[in-house]
């Protein structure tokens, strides 16, 4: 009895000295990561090196990539086409045709494609330049209004939401270009939350507030022409910044500045002409209005057990944005400073309110990026106040610190993962292309880097019948049509201007969604959307959702028979030409 009583004493020991060193171990390896955390100094070559080694990185992989191997919405990809094909040949959005969108999308795409060779794999080049360009602005803007980690986490995170080539609330497998725009809106947006709840050290207010809110003003103005609803939702983001804590001269002046400069420079691109601009925009809200409904979503969810996991997941990210401003709020009287209250549940209140806002306008499955950024303005705070505390100090509070931290990383990690997933796995599709044989290929050169795949578990991959839509109608015109001759199609986006590479045509519609981009009420006219095309190509039996082409074809049928003839056909395709 005796004997069993030791043995139980020595392998109760046993365990409780395992459980030491465990704990020893992870406290290590944790004050290891709080020193390299802690380090101060941006001057340091081996910093430096670092941020711009992963910077480089990063959009060297996009530019390996380019064309991603898509997996899910592989029709988006010609709104882009088409649209920078437009560009690239001098058109303009809202000036040369109708389109919801502003023209910074399509002039990245545009960019990308010129330097491709006016291939496909443009886009995926646009996209690194504009992780790139977003990186080093992100650097260079919090150098003295962050710590040195998590400024770089944070040009990090916005370079690798912009580059990472799948859709924004869909999984990181599911490779995709779908919605750029949105990665690049959020992106901007978090440039502006950076320099609007960051204040600038003392001694260097003169210079940085005045180039921070040049910076801030500058991606209003961009945001505009970008999507204006990412722009309505900058506004309070600024205007909250200006009203409560940051609304000196100087960056009074540099906000206004900034933003007369970007939006002059977009008007004059658009002949200034705001008329049209203006009729876009109103016509865009009117038919978006038609499929936003509160109800909509909340039926999504009760019928589809998909949306109950992506509501879960973004129940989990709100509550630990609501738990991470609680933890913070109970920081000690020294570190609550200049109304840091005030300005941490607003900046709480403001990102929550704008996360839900972007994903409801969006019909967005998942993801709240925002949160991410607010996570690490958070973190720089808190780390900014851990280093100023003296040894004992430190020690005391470090429990607090370890919490934030920790609620941080909730936020952080899971997008930041995701988008590196996402990368890495495009470019390992990306390599393993010579060994693809069940796949569709394109014929016409320029998309010849594109690959559309069928999927069971993405839903939206359609690429089968997608590729073989467009083969199908491109040698259809090759058949029935000249070079110099213009097309336009009667479906959601028209491939084969920039398939076939030959001018666009005048008027049309960047991208026609019934009830989304037009309605019955609120559309072109049948002269701007027919425009001054020589021929267009209607489809037998559209590849997209059939009801809303139905509904769209409806609208424009009198026009097309008043205006057109028929003259070929395919198994896919009827071409008319004008009479």
């Amino acid at each position: 009895m005796l004997l069993t009583s030791n043995i139980k004493i020595v392998s109760w020991s046993q365990k409780t000295t395992n459980r030491k060193r465990r704990v020893f171990l992870i406290m290590s390896l944790f004050e290891s990561f709080l020193s390299f955390w802690h380090e101060t100094s941006d001057k340091t070559s081996g910093r430096r090196l670092f941020f711009l080694g992963s910077l480089i990185s990063l959009c060297a992989v996009t530019v390996f990539i380019g064309a991603v191997p898509t997996r899910r919405f592989g029709h988006d990809i010609f709104f882009l086409l088409d649209n920078g094909w437009r560009v690239v040949n001098g058109q303009r959005p809202h000036v040369d045709y109708y389109s919801p969108w502003g023209p910074l999308t399509f002039l990245i795409v545009g960019l990308g494609m010129r330097i491709s060779h006016y291939t496909a794999n443009g886009i995926g080049y646009g996209s690194a330049i504009a992780g790139l360009a977003v990186g080093l602005w992100s650097y260079y803007l919090g150098r003295d209004r962050m710590e040195s980690s998590p400024r770089i986490l944070l040009s990090l995170f916005l370079t690798a939401l912009i580059v990472a080539p799948y859709a924004l609330g869909t999984w990181p497998w599911a490779s995709s270009h779908a919605m750029v725009y949105n990665r690049y809106g959020y992106a901007l947006l978090g440039l502006i939350m950076m320099e609007a709840f960051q204040p600038v050290r003392s001694g260097k207010e003169r210079t940085e507030e005045s180039f921070g809110g040049l910076s801030s003003g500058a991606a209003a103005g961009l945001l505009l022409f970008l999507k204006v609803s990412y722009f309505l939702i900058s506004l309070p983001l600024i205007g909250v910044s200006v009203l409560f804590w940051c609304n000196t001269r100087r960056r009074l002046l540099g906000l206004v500045s900034g933003f007369v400069l970007v939006t002059l420079a977009f008007l004059g691109y658009l002949h200034f002409d705001i008329q049209a601009v203006f009729n876009d925009l109103r016509m865009a809200a009117g038919a978006r209005s038609r499929s936003l409904f509160v109800w909509i979503p909340v039926s999504e969810v009760a019928q589809n057990g998909k949306r109950l996991l992506t509501v879960a997941i973004n129940g989990v990210q709100l509550l630990t944005a609501a738990l991470l401003t609680f933890v913070c709020l109970r920081r000690g009287d020294g570190a609550r400073r200049s109304l840091w209250w005030l300005q941490l549940v607003l900046l709480a209140a403001l990102t929550i309110t704008a996360d839900l806002l972007v994903l409801f306008t969006n019909q967005q499955a998942n993801a709240l990026p925002l949160t991410a950024v607010f996570a690490i303005i958070i973190v720089n705070t808190v780390t900014a106040d851990q280093g100023r505390l003296s040894g004992s100090q430190g020690r005391s509070a470090f429990p607090h610190y370890a919490a934030v931290l920790l609620l941080a990383s909730v936020l952080v990690l899971p997008q930041l993962g995701s988008d590196l997933w996402g990368l890495t796995y495009g470019a390992w599709s990306k390599s393993r292309l010579t060994s693809t044989t069940a796949v569709v290929h394109f014929t016409e050169p320029c998309l010849v880097p594109l690959l559309l795949y069928d999927s069971v578990l993405n839903p939206g991959g359609n690429g089968t019948i997608y590729a073989t839509y467009v083969n199908d109608g491109a040698a259809l015109l090759g058949r029935a049509s000249r070079p110099e001759e213009t097309v336009t199609t009667m479906d959601m986006f028209n491939p084969f201007s920039y398939a076939l590479q030959r001018k666009p045509a005048l008027g049309g519609i960047a991208a026609a969604a019934y009830n989304y981009t037009l309605s019955d009420e609120l559309r072109p006219s049948d002269d701007a959307y027919f425009g001054n095309a020589d021929i267009v190509m209607v489809p037998k039996r559209p590849a997209e959702e059939r009801i809303a082409h139905e509904n769209f074809f409806k609208i424009y049928e009198p026009g097309l028979h008043q205006r057109f003839r028929l003259e070929a056909e395919s198994d896919w395709w009827r071409l008319y030409k004008r009479k």
